[in-house]
């Protein structure tokens, strides 16, 4: 396994060392299981340029699945909090690109254990930076859509790399604004206008060369129609990786709460898409990612035709006829377990879809998914 930067965050008074340490030339700085002593020794081993041979998340993951089995969940979380990590480091740190790279990794495996899991993390686990959260739900979808596209490793891998950075040079901008009640200002819409060929620019900074992924973030926000921001490009001027992320977006942001109006419901999120195909987005893309995400997109709350209120856990054999999990009896009374239902049953068909407002508490994903569910 190659070496990867260990971040400062990693590093604290008082902890053991998980892995072997090395400098910036291959020698040897500490054996794993060495204590830290101070913040002087963490301020010069992050001079001296400090690298880990094997990554804590991999020996902590192999641990742990081979006690509890796999978590789709777990690899999403350690992502956000690397990549929050990341986005705060010093603009000149090496090794910014392989590092981002390694979060696609975490989020690919997430999605090839379960990708309707994964996506429901959007839902389901909405606490810290909206701004980091929202990048990793943006990567998250493209991560799923991508490959029902067949996309290249090589191409789907840029793209998520892409969403996951598309906001760099607003990330503080946007947590500001999901609090905010007024309309933007000037000021901010002309640093919102700004903010693609900007990213850019920090990424550059950063030593990003990748032209795919530099080309969505600096495209991500046209229109089909000529009517987005950066460069007016319109139609085929836009690559299929921007597209993507700039769909993914929208999708994202849609579903996710404000302050200044409540989250659509991710069918209500869907249809706008499908209103907005030919205008914003290509139609053919619209198509293909509806199919992907599916009509009732997982972590959404239903009630059935038997009265039952449900949570959709994973696409069925079409996008009306999902799987799903009973979680409120039909007098509204908690079920003691989940039941999982086919909606392919009559009985058990969708009635129509909730709100999360309207159920009550969130059952844990862990009691929706099970094992993968899991947060280690």
């Amino acid at each position: 396994m190659g070496k990867r930067r260990i971040l400062p965050g990693e590093l604290e008074i008082g902890s053991v060392l998980p892995w072997d340490a090395y400098d910036d030339r291959g020698f040897l700085l500490l054996r794993q299981g060495q204590m830290i002593g101070s913040n002087n020794q963490i301020e010069i081993l992050i001079d001296r340029g400090l690298f880990a041979e094997v990554d804590p998340l991999v020996r902590k993951t192999q641990a742990l699945t081979n006690k509890l089995g796999p978590s789709a969940v777990s690899p999403i979380l350690e992502a956000r909090r690397r990549l929050e990590l990341i986005c705060t480091e010093d603009e000149s740190v090496e090794g910014f690109s392989e590092q981002i790279f390694f979060l696609r990794e975490l989020i690919a495996e997430a999605c090839r254990l379960s990708p309707d899991a994964a996506l429901a993390t959007a839902i389901f686990e909405r606490h810290g930076r909206y701004s980091i959260r929202h990048s990793l739900d943006v990567a998250i979808t493209c991560q799923v859509v991508g490959s029902s596209l067949e996309m290249s490793e090589d191409e789907l891998s840029s793209t998520v790399a892409a969403a996951l950075t598309m906001n760099l040079s607003i990330l503080a901008l946007q947590d500001e604004l999901q609090a905010q009640k007024d309309p933007l200002s000037p000021e901010q819409r002309e640093v919102i206008e700004q903010h693609p060929t900007d990213s850019v620019e920090a990424l550059r900074t950063r030593g990003v060369t990748d032209a795919v992924w530099l080309e969505a973030v600096r495209s991500h926000h046209e229109a089909i129609d000529g009517s987005g921001y950066g460069q007016r490009k319109k139609g085929d001027e836009i690559s299929l990786p921007a597209q993507l992320v700039s769909l993914s977006d929208i999708y994202c942001a849609r579903i996710s709460t404000r302050e200044y109006r409540r989250a659509l419901r991710p069918n209500a999120a869907l249809r706008a898409i499908f209103l907005d195909q030919g205008k914003k987005v290509s139609q053919a893309l619209a198509g293909r990612f509806i199919k992907a995400i599916g009509v009732f997109p997982a972590g959404t709350p239903v009630k059935l035709e038997n009265g039952e209120v449900a949570v959709v856990t994973e696409r069925g054999e079409s996008a009306r006829t999902p799987y799903v999990c009973s979680i409120l009896a039909p007098e509204g009374m908690p079920l003691m377990k989940p039941i999982r239902r086919d909606t392919r049953d009559t009985q058990c068909g969708v009635r129509e879809v909730m709100e999360w407002s309207a159920v009550g508490a969130m059952p844990s994903m862990h009691a929706l998914w099970g094992k993968v569910g899991t947060i280690y």
